[in-house]
């Protein structure tokens, strides 16, 4: 599993950063990739990339401000002609997406070859897509803006072929058969599979917000605890945290003494506004602690199994 940063700068795209779009690939663990809003020019950064938008089967939008969808209409349609036929897609927002949506493309007279599904989200809902549960969470912002938490689920412990062998069963077919079941017989005695499987694997974790200000609520912090990956926007870079919280975003100061008291793998910054220099935001990288980064375009982080653990 890998999160990648198609889209790492605030508002106003730049020469070097365009606006939001993450992909959290999960083509090996689902065959698809699961889109994280939609800035303008995603069609042009996926083009640098390997991604196939026919495997993009879920796309997650944060909030409805027009640095994180305007690109949404044309990558649907494009979607169309890259192989996307009859594969279903749903996408995910804030109230109002799906009219945004529907007018948008009435008034183009654009048409789908697939199948198009839009759930409008609100504060506290779960959602469930192959493998993982997405916990939604409001945030702090001047409009709808929410968090979305990708729970994995466990996965069964590897049988241990040394205790099947201890009751008789070589290595073959039969393994399959014992790990779907909860129990197996053999040899006319009857056996529960958990007795000859380690440790169940625990499922990993990325939590990703739209624009917030800095939030200290404990509820919050405890769904967000123990992620392998946290995404955050700091907008603000350079300590103006009483105009961050003016314009309804989150200084870097602030949001890592926030999660200094929680457990997490990576935390990736983005949303960086486009006024600070490459020579300043090196700087501040190098004083950045272990497993934060600044991001940029492309930006890419692997997400290992057990990586909190491992931080």
């Amino acid at each position: 599993m890998q999160f990648t940063v198609l889209g790492s700068g605030a508002g106003l795209p730049s020469k070097k950063r365009h606006t939001q779009s993450y992909i959290l690939d999960a083509v090996d663990e689902t065959n698809q990739y699961i889109l994280i809003d939609a800035g303008e020019a995603l069609q042009h950064r996926i083009l640098h990339t390997s991604i196939k938008p026919s495997k993009v089967r879920s796309i997650f939008i944060t909030h409805l401000h027009g640095d994180h969808i305007y690109g949404l209409p044309g990558f649907l349609s494009s979607r169309a002609h890259q192989g996307g036929e009859d594969l279903p897609l749903t996408i995910y927002g804030p109230k109002g997406l799906a009219n945004w949506l529907d007018i948008t493309f009435e008034i183009s007279g654009s048409r789908l070859n697939y199948p198009l599904s839009i759930v409008e989200v609100g504060h506290k809902d779960c959602i469930e897509i192959d493998n993982f549960k997405v916990h939604v969470r409001l945030l702090d912002h001047n409009i709808d803006s929410f968090l979305y938490v990708f729970k994995e689920n466990d996965k069964t412990g590897a049988l241990d072929p040394d205790k099947l062998k201890g009751i008789g069963i070589e290595p073959g077919p039969l393994y399959a058969e014992i790990k779907k079941a909860d129990v197996f017989e053999f040899n006319g005695e009857t056996y529960r599979t958990s007795d000859f499987t380690g440790p169940d694997i625990t499922g990993r974790k990325i939590s990703v917000h739209g624009d917030t200000r800095v939030m200290a609520e404990p509820e919050y912090l405890s769904l967000i605890d123990r992620s392998d990956v946290i995404v955050h926007e700091a907008t603000y870079l350079d300590g103006e945290q009483e105009k961050a919280h003016r314009y309804f975003h989150s200084e870097i100061t602030s949001v890592l003494d926030n999660l200094k008291n929680i457990d997490y793998g990576a935390l990736l910054i983005t949303h960086l506004s486009n006024r600070y220099e490459d020579g300043f935001l090196n700087e501040l990288a190098k004083e950045l602690p272990s497993g934060v980064h600044l991001t940029h375009d492309f930006f890419e982080h692997p997400i290992l199994r057990n990586s909190q653990e491992n931080k």
